[in-house]
């Protein structure tokens, strides 16, 4: 038997009760169940709830499954590989979430964020700040994707999100969240579908107990980041911004217990199916539902899900790709006479084609860092390169390296 939501239970009831009545009798009865996780976070008099049913559980094992295959797939790929491919999921991640959003963001934009976000010293960008957030997830340092503790953390987080995309009366006006109110309409029907929790006051203590329950260890880690995300949306603390950053936040809160790759690829499938999406959220914060969260929860893992099989799927492909452009590669050494050096750096200028959604040009840094060789060897070897014709350079300061047509002949990429 399916599992049917309060909300789901009111609608189909013969009592010819008011559905307030039926639907609080449903709340109590299930909040007091042996198989459900009680949230903490007291929203309008209903503590939120997950019901771990034989669906919902069932996804999570699934999840857990894939989990594996990804991170050896992921784990196998040459460090150069791994960045390009980074780079190409944090791309369409940043991309995905603005656009459930209706945020306009171009591939150029991004990009540029991007690449100001892989440099320490380099000029703001649009989304640079965001793209960055995204990149402490790849980090080898858990304490520098640790979860948010304090309030502070949560507002500071927002602040990056958003850099320079808020603005005059969006922006938050209370201590750290807003201070009036805030509606979610139809913009269809015009139709109201929520309000957010108002004052400030009752934002920071519902995001208080919100801090509590992520970082409850007797919860399934997958239920806190899926009902997490629920209830982060419920409250929506600022005037702007909300979803962009809830849906970091779930990341954040996935790369506790999965791979980078996988934590930064749900939005994309969001993003794919946001009616689907919306539909969860506007049913899962319907006064009659009573916080009953396991459907929306359902629905959460299920994104993840179908982010891990597209993983899958592509990671598969392309190191099928990656293995015959090696056997290219030795070809083209053996003809041209590259030494290892040199054979190197077109390996790695190849991966970025091969894993990155554009070409983009290397700089010579990257080329250092990726292969782990120092500037005279890679002034060398890429001087040779570009003689022989396989590599071509452009812009200055800096400079930067990428495969001439006939390299990509060679190697079969063109």
């Amino acid at each position: 038997m399916h599992y049917k939501s309060v909300l789901e239970s009111v609608h189909i009831s013969r009592s010819t009760e008011q559905p307030a009545v039926i639907a609080e009798r449903e709340y109590r009865r299930r909040l007091d169940d042996w198989s459900a996780y009680r949230t903490g976070i007291v929203l309008r008099g209903h503590e939120a709830f997950v019901i771990a049913y034989a669906g919902l559980t069932g996804k999570m094992d699934r999840i857990r499954d894939r989990e594996d295959k990804i991170a050896g797939l992921w784990n196998r790929l040459p460090p150069v590989a791994r960045r390009a491919y980074l780079f190409d999921l944090i791309g369409a991640e940043l991309e995905s979430t603005n656009d459930i959003e209706g945020v306009r963001s171009t591939r150029r934009e991004i990009s540029d964020a991007l690449e100001a976000a892989g440099q320490e010293a380099a000029p703001h960008r649009r989304f640079s700040e965001f793209a960055r957030l995204f990149l402490t997830l790849a980090d080898d340092d858990p304490e520098r994707y640790a979860l948010p503790r304090t309030l502070q953390d949560i507002r500071g987080i927002y602040d990056r999100v958003v850099a320079g995309e808020v603005k005059g009366e969006q922006l938050p006006d209370g201590d750290l969240f807003r201070k009036g109110p805030v509606y979610i309409d139809d913009m269809a029907t015009g139709r109201r579908i929520h309000t957010g929790i108002t004052p400030e006051a009752d934002i920071k203590v519902a995001l208080t107990q919100w801090l509590a329950f992520i970082g409850d260890r007797d919860i399934p880690p997958l239920i806190r980041a899926c009902a997490g995300h629920c209830a982060f949306e419920y409250i929506h603390p600022f005037y702007d911004g909300n979803g962009r950053t809830g849906r970091f936040l779930f990341a954040l809160q996935l790369r506790q217990q999965v791979s980078i790759p996988t934590a930064i690829s749900v939005s994309t499938v969001i993003s794919d199916g946001k009616n689907a999406y919306y539909k969860a959220l506007e049913d899962a914060q319907n006064p009659l539902n009573c916080q009953d969260l396991s459907k929306a929860t359902d629905r959460m893992l299920g994104f993840i899900g179908d982010a891990q099989e597209r993983l899958a799927t592509d990671l598969t492909m392309k190191t099928k790709v990656l293995a015959r452009t090696a056997d290219r590669l030795q070809a083209v050494k053996d003809t041209h006479r590259l030494d290892e050096h040199e054979a190197n750096v077109l390996g790695a200028l190849a991966q970025e084609e091969l894993f990155g959604r554009t070409a983009r040009p290397v700089t010579r840094h990257r080329l250092m860092e990726g292969l782990g060789i120092g500037y005279r060897r890679t002034v060398s070897a890429t001087g040779r390169l570009t003689g022989l014709g396989l590599v071509e350079r452009t812009g200055a300061h800096p400079i930067r390296y990428r495969l001439t047509h006939q390299a990509r002949s060679l190697l079969h990429l063109a």
